[in-house]
């Protein structure tokens, strides 16, 4: 019998098989064959086909750039980290009477669930969120690193996004899902 992971909930996430969302867009790329360089290259392409995709239904100009930047930032991050041969990314972009949901879901190694989760705790738990940019600035530069985790945090700081996480621990691997809410200035469906 298989072993059930253990599930953990950052934030204020919503899992999208309980709602019956008005509309919605998955997308799931398997890449067996495509080298990681080549995947990251074609996130902004992907990230510019869902802000384009949106704004044909909505007639909202404010979703295009506000889409196609989270969706860049989270599949960065979901080809980066991912630790799965096969690159396997999942996108599920739901609308959610004036609000839009993107969901990005990638693995990753075990070992570095921990490190994680400090990072969305302390992401979760600031109250000033220029003040933790600076310092995750300052951090890199003093490691020499280009990892400086500031992806997410511009997310919320300059695009308002509302992150949340889904993580399934298995014995090898975990699984995250992040979340990302997009308000919509206004109701688009009645």
């Amino acid at each position: 019998m298989p072993e059930i992971p253990e599930v953990t909930l950052l934030g204020d996430y919503v899992d999208p098989g309980t709602y019956d969302f008005e509309c919605s867009l998955a997308f799931d790329l398997k890449a067996v064959h495509i080298e990681r360089a080549r995947l990251w290259k074609s996130k902004d392409l992907s990230a510019e086909f869902f802000g384009n995709f949106w704004n044909s239904l909505l007639d909202l100009e404010e979703i295009k750039p506000r889409l196609h930047y989270i969706c860049a930032e989270l599949l960065e991050n979901a080809v980066y980290h991912g630790s799965d041969s096969t690159y396997r990314i999942m996108v599920h972009l739901c609308l959610k009477k004036d609000e839009m949901l993107v969901y990005v879901t990638n693995r990753d190694k075990i070992e570095r669930v921990e490190k994680f989760k400090e990072f969305v705790a302390q992401l979760l738990g600031t109250e000033n969120i220029q003040k933790l940019f600076v310092e995750k600035i300052r951090e890199a530069r003093k490691a020499k690193e280009r990892k400086s985790q500031v992806g997410l945090i511009t997310l919320i700081k300059d695009r308002g996004a509302k992150l949340a996480w889904r993580l399934e621990e298995h014995p090898e691997f975990f699984r995250v899902t992040t979340m990302a809410r997009i308000s919509l200035r206004k109701k688009v469906i009645s």
